[in-house]
């Protein structure tokens, strides 16, 4: 699943210099057991050469998901940054790294600092380690801006092309998204996106920055220049007379017909026939080339006739039985799920022009059934392969709630939850979970917090709102509880306010009245 491929730059080499911000991470708490991973070779030194080995990285990397396993969160995270040290380019690395970090913070709800021992590791003097301490840093505060520009102004440094697109368009979107946006870091994202060649983005991250100071002449003239590159590198002008310039594009006819039959959106059935005989033409050349393997796939699943399918399918399962690389065993059970998808699909038009018909609603139950389990299943194996990877985990977590298994969903999105980027997500549907199973009290305090979190979008309040009203009213009806009673009816008229139609607050409305009267008995409302 790497999408970040290492390439060595002259930045790389170590230099001279202070540690800036380490006081930033936090103060001094006791220090981690254990030491150096076991098994794994010892991080370089402070000032000694930097030697880059994913061998050696993957071994901390290991261990790393060992002590996560093992709740040890804090020196899990010790040991993804020693990994890092030595394969700053890898996206496992950078995973793992964050989801130990929040686990951490959230185990110790902001009440422990991070350890000497963990802030030491990444306390050298060269750019790679200033680098993982501004990581470090990042992951403790995610929201903060100035952190994220620096883990940008990092990775761009160090000419880690991937990571640094990768984290500058996070710490953009973060800068934007800040109470008051500051223009000299929308500047440094810029800067940052220049230094990887991503010139449409830098030049993007510069209008919002003269957006906000219409008088700087400096900046609108850099605006101007920026856009000048973003025209000349997206038409390869900048590179003419060089071997893969202007010139060379336009030299091999055959060889850019394919390219632009590649990047098209829409294409016609010989277009995509011919894309077919060359992708199998040059797998048959190199059928071990895992480039080739995915490029004829990929053309594959896009015509996608059945025996197109069952061809993808077959080159992903024994790409992954061959390499052993799970990531092509996911891969083809997309495709089963896929599949899976549309049989049931096709049985839901069928009913739906032959509404009653006993025959397909029977076939439709069925397959409904059979695409839960696969995808269950498929899902269950991905976790097994990548435990600590939390979006997964959400998906796991969904796919049980599907097929009603309640108690096992709760434990997917209890871990999923302390994942940023589904903990609203996550929040919701372990509420949901408890509220199936019966506890209302834990779903009402999981929907409350919920509820608490920041930059909730309008839908997803409304969502939580929904939900805390209706364990609310399960647990007045179920213990004769008033103030429940009366706090759901609170709800239920909010809602009802902002939208009438939203599903059946209506009904729950009067539900909820109706319950209110019998709860206050002859008193009255």
């Amino acid at each position: 699943m790497a999408i970040f491929s290492w390439r060595k730059s002259e930045s790389n080499e170590q230099k001279p210099g202070t540690v800036a911000g380490a006081a930033g991470v936090g103060g001094i708490a006791g220090g981690v057991s254990g030491g150096d991973a076991a098994g794994a070779a010892s991080p370089p030194a402070s000032g000694a050469a930097m030697e880059f080995s994913p061998a050696k990285a993957e071994k901390f990397f290991s261990h790393a998901r060992a002590m996560y396993d093992a709740s040890n969160y804090e020196y899990a995270v010790q040991l993804w940054l020693s990994g890092l040290r030595f394969d700053p380019n890898n996206l496992s690395g950078f995973e793992g790294l964050f989801s130990a970090i929040d686990r951490f913070v959230a185990d110790s709800a902001g009440k422990k600092p991070i350890s000497k021992d963990v802030i030491k590791s990444v306390s050298g003097r060269g750019d790679v380690d200033r680098f993982l301490l501004s990581l470090l840093e990042w992951g403790m505060k995610p929201r903060e801006a100035v952190f994220a520009v620096r883990a940008a102004e990092g990775a761009s440094k160090l000419a880690l092309k991937a990571p640094a697109l990768w984290i500058t368009d996070r710490a953009f979107g973060i800068t934007l998204q800040e109470k008051k946006v500051r223009k000299d870091l929308l500047i440094k994202c810029s800067e940052c996106f220049e230094k990887i060649e991503a010139y449409e983005k830098a030049l993007a991250a510069r209008e919002q920055a003269l957006a906000l100071d219409r008088t700087d002449g400096d900046l609108a003239a850099k605006i101007r220049s920026l856009a000048a590159m973003a025209t000349m590198n997206k038409g390869g002008y900048d590179k003419a007379g060089q071997a893969g310039g202007f010139r060379s594009n336009i030299r091999d006819a055959d060889k850019q017909r394919q390219l632009e039959e590649q990047e098209r959106i829409v294409k016609t059935d010989e277009t995509i026939d011919r894309l077919i005989e060359t992708a199998k033409a040059d797998y048959d050349r190199r059928s071990d080339d895992l480039p080739a393997i995915e490029r004829y796939a990929k053309i594959l699943l896009e015509r996608a006739r059945p025996a197109d399918e069952e061809r993808a399918h077959e080159l992903y399962f024994n790409a992954f039985t061959k390499f052993a690389q799970f990531r092509f065993r996911e891969l083809a059970g997309d495709i089963r799920i896929r599949q899976s998808r549309r049989k049931a699909s096709e049985l839901r038009h069928m009913l739906e022009k032959a509404p009653g018909n006993e025959t397909i609603e029977r076939m439709l139950a069925q397959a409904d059934e059979e695409h839960a389990a696969l995808e269950l299943a498929e899902h269950i194996e991905r976790v097994k392969n990548y435990p600590t990877d939390l979006p997964r985990r959400f998906e796991l977590g969904k796919r049980y709630f599907a097929v009603g298994k309640f108690s096992e969903s709760i434990e997917q999105f209890q871990e999923a939850q302390h994942d940023p980027r589904n903990r609203a997500s996550s929040m919701t549907m372990l509420g949901q979970a408890f509220h199936k199973i019966g506890w209302n009290e834990e779903a009402i305090e999981t929907f409350r917090h919920a509820s608490e979190l920041k930059d909730l979008l309008p839908d997803t309040q409304m969502e939580i709102r929904y939900f805390l009203m209706t364990a609310l009213q399960a647990k007045s009806e179920q213990d004769g509880d008033l103030p429940s009673a009366e706090e759901a009816d609170r709800l239920a008229s909010m809602i009802a306010r902002q939208q009438m139609g939203y599903r059946d607050v209506r009904i729950r409305r009067d539900a909820i009245k109706a319950l209110l009267s019998r709860l206050k008995g002859p008193r009255g409302a």
